[in-house]
């Protein structure tokens, strides 16, 4: 007989890896549309590719449909805020925000973002109670100078505690 994992278990587990946190944007309906995502990686180099992994309730999902132009920015350490703003469920998360405009549809991305990625919903893929999403990447940047909001064990760690 095998046991099963909680659900308690697993965050406990997996929140020993850190992850850093990002924000993922599009222009949908004429709204601006936002959300922090910690589950993000890369997928491929060839063609260059990213996963974000989002909550199957999310209400934001349905703006992130295959063949939509999205943004993905990864927060600075000193951008915490903005992880929190964009965690809540409020009427608009963009209040207050400086963002920069990309792409054909104007895509916001956060100012002073450590990275941020455009591109183009690929495909989503059911993953228990997340929607496995896959972008492929038109364009990217980096700011080496800046450090990204680090997360662990449910809490922002800075670099000197690594």
């Amino acid at each position: 007989m095998t046991e099963t994992v909680t659900g308690l278990e697993l965050r406990n587990a997996v929140g020993s890896f850190p992850t850093g946190v990002t924000v993922v944007t599009t222009h949908s309906e004429g709204m601006d549309i936002g959300l922090t995502v910690s589950a993000f990686a890369s997928l491929s180099l060839e063609p260059a590719m990213v996963v974000v992994c989002i909550e199957s309730k999310s209400k934001s999902l349905p703006h992130l449909a295959v063949g939509r132009e999205i943004g993905i920015s990864v927060l600075a350490s000193e951008q915490l805020e903005l992880a929190v703003q964009f965690a809540r469920h409020v009427e608009d998360r963009f209040d207050g925000v400086e963002i920069e405009r990309r792409g054909k549809v104007g895509v916001p991305f956060i100012k002073g973002a450590v990275a941020w990625f455009l591109g183009v919903v690929d495909s989503w893929y059911e993953g228990g109670d997340h929607t496995i999403v896959t972008v492929a990447i038109q364009e990217c940047h980096s700011d080496y100078e800046k450090s990204p909001i680090k997360y662990l064990r449910g809490s922002i760690i800075s670099d000197s505690s690594l």
